[in-house]
């Protein structure tokens, strides 16, 4: 990497620890990384894609799945995006201009497993569309389907130290429907398990031990910039009780010097 001096480092835990520890978790404020040596596992294949329901079964969808997570283990990752989809062309008809619940998931075994697994998923209301199947790794970004192209956007974050039933229920009262809310999405990303396990060097990353982090975005041009952070702000209050004091720096987007020095 290159760092403000000037200077071309290679940096390793041996040969620069500090600096090492602060990289992994630190987010881009430390150089610019020009190259990265890393292991990689053997997986060519995994059971996983979305489910879609409409939104009006936000508050059954949201149980099923909080009941769900504690029976996984650590093969299987997941998170929920309650969606207010534009109105284009690129989106199939059940899902174009609609307000729908993405409930994303990736499973490391074989379909049947997977299936088996899922099922109370499925079952927990009428679903719209199901793309989950047994895919190619290389197919790994159809699990949450994000745009690809540039888009004027506002976000905010902020880590859960828990998601009970008073959480779900705050949460429909703040994005269901009825609420008006206008966020092109609000998602919760299930954390814990091998996001746990002690790294083998030091290193910086935040989120050891949060269960959960909330990530929402609203798509608006700059001059509809202070209506657009209002209704983040209003989501960020409104799980204000559940919110750690830690946060994840991938998503800092508050920039308060006071906030900058609370993460770091």
């Amino acid at each position: 990497m290159v760092t403000a001096d000037g200077e071309t480092r290679r940096v390793t835990p041996r040969s620069e620890p500090d600096l090492f520890w602060a990289l992994l978790g630190g987010k881009g404020n430390f150089g610019v990384v020009t190259e990265i040596e890393f292991e990689v596992f053997p997986v060519t294949r995994f059971y996983g894609g979305g489910l879609f329901f409409a939104g009006e079964h936000l508050a059954q969808v949201l149980d099923a799945w909080r009941a769900w997570l504690p029976t996984v283990g650590e093969e299987t990752t997941s998170s929920l995006g309650i969606q207010r989809l534009p109105d284009v062309p690129v989106l199939p008809e059940p899902l174009r201009g609609a307000f729908v619940i993405h409930l994303r998931i990736g499973h490391l075994s074989w379909a049947a497993e997977g299936a088996e697994l899922i099922a109370p998923l499925r079952e927990s209301a009428p679903v719209l569309i199901d793309l989950v199947e047994e895919k190619s790794f290389t197919s790994i970004g159809e699990i949450h389907m994000d745009p690809v192209d540039p888009m004027p956007y506002f976000d905010r974050s902020l880590c859960l130290t828990e998601f009970s039933e008073k959480t779900a229920q705050t949460l429909v009262e703040l994005t269901g429907a009825g609420s008006g809310c206008a966020l092109a999405t609000v998602e919760i990303r299930a954390l814990g398990g091998a996001f746990d396990m002690e790294a083998e060097f030091p290193n910086a990353v935040p989120s050891r031990g949060l269960p959960y982090v909330v990530f929402a975005f609203a798509v608006g041009a700059s001059d509809q910039a202070e209506t657009l952070r209002a209704d983040l702000a209003r989501l960020v209050d409104g799980l204000a009780p559940w919110a750690a004091e830690r946060g994840m720096i991938n998503f800092l987007c508050v920039v308060a010097a006071s906030r900058v020095r609370h993460v770091f």
